[in-house]
């Protein structure tokens, strides 16, 4: 569970048998003309998971960058170092507390995550979310069909920019994730994308 509570953002939602988009046709154009301009994003953030209480059960921060397409770098800084990177194909988890990497194939249910909001692959989100506008610059994204293990994630933009995603499941439990020092379309080296595994580190290859 630990591994789940730190990539919140990456493995809440599996999109293997969405069907159709719903939403006011408007919603989603907004949420669109919000989303496609960014091909590249780079952000500190602070993460926050919550019962339904409102209780704190964990907090983390650290750096969140991602590229087009399907390329993301999601690295943990405290309170527990981690890094999660991928390249569109490979997905690799790196604990230094455990001294473990796990490797897996970048597939569809780890693509279609909240990451898609930044993928550019707008007719899969579509195809993904019933999309509301709660109000300006904010959005709430329900999956449209069940399995998930979120029930809804909102999306929040100032001036153009996301400052914020929120995701609630079906307990009342929210992780909410806070950006800062966000640079849109930034350049981007593809060898970001591709982890270096340490000498000495246990793998687990479950890409085979």
């Amino acid at each position: 569970m630990r591994v789940l509570h730190k990539i919140a953002l990456f493995t809440s939602i599996s999109l293997s048998t969405f069907a159709w988009s719903g939403g006011a046709p408007e919603d989603i154009q907004q949420l669109r003309d919000l989303l496609q301009p960014i091909t590249s994003l780079s952000a500190r953030f602070t993460q926050q998971i919550s019962d339904a209480d409102g209780f704190a059960l964990q907090n983390s921060e650290g750096l969140f960058q991602v590229s087009q397409p399907n390329r993301l770098r999601w690295l943990v800084e405290t309170p527990m170092p981690q890094q999660i990177i991928a390249d569109g194909v490979t997905l690799w988890i790196y604990d230094p507390d455990l001294e473990q990497v796990i490797i897996q194939p970048f597939n569809q249910d780890i693509a279609a995550t909240p990451a898609i909001l930044f993928s550019g692959d707008l007719d899969q989100l579509d195809a993904a979310y019933f999309v509301t506008q709660l109000a300006e610059g904010r959005f709430e994204l329900k999956p449209e069909q069940g399995g998930s293990l979120f029930d809804s994630m909102t999306i929040a933009f100032d001036a153009g920019n996301p400052t914020a995603i929120a995701l609630t499941d079906s307990l009342g439990q929210t992780t909410t994730i806070q950006f800062s020092q966000l640079e849109l379309n930034p350049v981007l080296s593809g060898d970001q994308f591709v982890f270096q595994i340490p000498d000495g580190v246990d793998v687990i290859n479950n890409a085979n």
